[in-house]
């Protein structure tokens, strides 16, 4: 069984059965301090290439992503592979709406799980945060506040309260990162 899905089995006429995967709601926020202690790496990233497939009955996408620096953590390699779940396989897509979102072109904080030879991103889109260009400074945003962001403008978020109400200049946000016991 692929772990933190429920299943739900929707029977039709004619013998037909629809098997459905669905995450349970997240309860609340993780704070960053905890998903600091819980990630094996905590790694900034820029996409590389981008590849969704079916697994069994769900679509997933292997993301290639090229290391800018380890933040925490143990990474040796130049690029990592992070699977996560939706994608685009011909023309049947699956976005699941707490679900990991790295889009082409955008620098990425990620806080990662080791799984053998890829990585998974700790609590689904609340262990991404990106890295934008702000006037003169990048800030630290998470990824789900990214549609609402304009660069001048503060970002509030509970994932980030223990940071900082804002979006967070990006030499904050790393140096409150190292006082994280890791």
């Amino acid at each position: 069984m692929i772990p933190n899905f429920k299943r739900i089995l929707i029977a039709l006429g004619a013998g037909m059965l629809i098997t459905l995967w669905v995450y349970p709601p997240p309860l609340k926020a993780a704070p960053i301090a905890a998903m600091a202690t819980e990630a094996d790496a905590i790694v900034m990233t820029t996409p590389r290439n981008k590849v969704s497939y079916w697994d069994g009955n769900i679509i997933r996408t292997r993301a290639t992503l090229d290391i800018k620096q380890v933040i925490s953590g143990t990474v040796k390699q130049r690029s990592i592979t992070v699977i996560y779940d939706g994608g685009v396989v011909g023309s049947i897509g699956l976005k699941v709406s707490h679900g990991v979102r790295i889009p082409a072109g955008i620098k990425n904080i990620l806080f990662l799980k080791h799984r053998g030879a890829f990585f998974t991103v700790l609590n689904q889109i609340e262990g991404v945060y990106f890295v934008i260009p702000d006037k003169n400074e990048e800030m630290v945003v998470p990824a789900e506040a990214v549609p609402h962001f304009t660069p001048g403008i503060t970002v509030k978020s509970a994932r980030i309260s223990t940071i900082s109400e804002r979006g967070v200049p990006l030499k904050e946000f790393l140096s409150a990162l190292k006082k994280f016991k890791h």
